[in-house]
């Protein structure tokens, strides 16, 4: 029989919950980037499970204090009774991963499975401390800016770099938009822009070794000006900030679905999408 959970002796402060959602979260995104890169899940959670352990225990005794932690997070709780066919309980994703932990077997349909299970108790997980915090501090919401949600190793692309690296980081990454900077101004290459200036042309060879600032000088390349912000911008504000930038037309619909985070001398700190927000 599963042990019962076990509230850790020592509360999380708030900059080690942040800390912990943003591993687990860039662990999450590793898994996602390579189907077969699972590991990377293993050892956040075991990051994790160890803080709450306090001390080296190994992975099957942290499940007790996970199990703490999951209890508050409705995708692993509440949900799985009443949508059965697409949540899972945390001992039966935790499961999962800690079987996989040793086994030889990392390839293929097993790792696509595994990694499934792990991303899914990752967004569990950076839920369950969340929302221990948000109960904690008797607060509606303890982490309200954008510096709390933020990207804070963000990917961007140089505007004497190849259209060719573009693509590349894009589909490496599963990008829909990448930050570029030119004559001092933020701007965005989306994927729909590389399409436009790649698709059914017969000089691709030739457009994928132009640099960004070439193609766009040359106006075949079209960027977009980018959303900046700081990290102290209150996450509500730069949402409604950003309602009124639409595309024209009948079915107009928001265009942009990045924002960058500035700091001194515009350089660029972070990135947030609403998939951080999420």
């Amino acid at each position: 029989m599963d042990e019962k959970p076990i509230e850790p002796k020592r509360q999380l402060i708030p900059d080690e919950c942040a800390y912990y959602r943003d591993r687990l979260r860039e662990a999450r995104y590793a898994a996602l980037a390579n189907a077969e890169g699972f590991e990377t899940v293993c050892f956040a959670v075991e990051e994790f499970g160890r803080r709450l352990a306090g001390g080296h225990q190994g992975l099957g005794t942290y499940r007790k204090f996970l199990r703490w932690y999951a209890q508050y997070s409705p995708t692993t709780n509440v949900l799985v009774s009443q949508y059965p066919d697409y949540f899972s309980s945390f001992d039966t994703l935790f499961e999962a991963v800690y079987q996989a932990r040793n086994d030889v077997m990392h390839s293929g349909v097993y790792a696509r499975h595994v990694t499934e299970r792990a991303v899914d108790l990752c967004i569990a997980l950076e839920e369950a401390i969340m929302a221990v915090e948000k109960a904690r501090s008797h607060r509606k919401d303890t982490r309200t800016k954008v510096g709390d949600y933020m990207v804070k190793t963000p990917i961007s692309i140089q505007k004497w770099q190849p259209v060719a690296l573009a693509r590349q980081l894009m589909l490496t990454h599963s990008f829909s938009f990448l930050p570029v900077s030119i004559n001092s101004k933020w701007q965005l290459v989306s994927e729909r822009a590389i399409v436009d200036y790649l698709y059914n042309q017969s000089a691709r060879t030739e457009r994928l070794a132009s640099s960004i600032e070439e193609a766009f000088s040359a106006g075949e390349l079209s960027l977009v000006d980018a959303i900046t912000t700081t990290r102290e911008k209150p996450i509500q504000e730069l949402l409604d900030e950003s309602k009124g930038h639409e595309r024209q037309g009948e079915n107009a619909q928001p265009l942009f679905t990045l924002w960058l985070v500035v700091g001194a001398n515009d350089s660029l700190v972070g990135v947030l999408s609403p998939f951080e927000l999420m």
